[in-house]
């Protein structure tokens, strides 16, 4: 698959981060921009148009009628967020909840919290595996392994704590930032 631009990867993050996969336009983004983001992402499968209905965004209009877009299984895995290990990419999304296995974890204020797993293998795996180690991982390091562009790690890390990860950022004079993931006996330990 061709490369994504810079507008196509952030509609498709911020879709993907949305409970119902849903699109917004970008700020800034005119509607004749708008119109070839759109037209691009759905001629590729990324995302598909669905009718809007009263309480989602509008992606366009057209006599009157509002058209809003959808991140399909194919966009979630062109960003590096697929879990289903079949190419179903042109069925409806389910909800999350019936998507992804979920497990109970504590989060650092004692209330529990659901951390949606992704699929073993997958590059969010690897690096939910890497920021879990001790020392955690730095923004380098994670862009050299997955090979994403750095503003695509970093939404990354941002979908990992809306997931329910404690993803913490550690900056010590003159050396570079490091992520990591806490677990539970490290918040309770601080």
């Amino acid at each position: 698959m061709a490369k994504l631009t810079d507008t196509q990867l952030v509609v498709l993050s911020k879709a993907a981060a949305r409970d119902d996969g849903l699109a917004t336009i970008p700020k800034g983004l005119n509607k004749g921009a708008a119109a070839k983001v759109a037209a691009s992402l759905v001629s590729r499968k990324l995302m598909r148009e669905v009718r809007s209905k009263p309480d989602m965004p509008v992606w366009r209009e057209e006599d009157g009628r509002g058209a809003s877009l959808v991140i399909t299984r194919q966009g979630r895995k062109a960003i590096g967020i697929e879990d289903s290990e079949n190419d179903e990419s042109l069925k409806p999304l389910e909800p999350k909840s019936a998507r992804r296995e979920e497990c109970r974890q504590p989060s650092p204020r004692g209330h529990t919290t659901n951390v949606n797993e992704p699929r073993s293998g997958s590059k969010q795996a690897l690096v939910i595996k890497m920021l879990s180690g001790k020392s955690g991982a730095t923004l380098d390091a994670i862009i050299e392994v997955t090979g994403w562009l750095p503003h695509t790690t970093r939404a990354a890390l941002t979908g990992l704590r809306k997931r329910g990860y404690n993803v913490l950022l550690e900056r010590e004079g003159g050396r570079p930032s490091l992520y990591r993931i806490t677990s539970a006996q490290d918040r309770a330990a601080a």
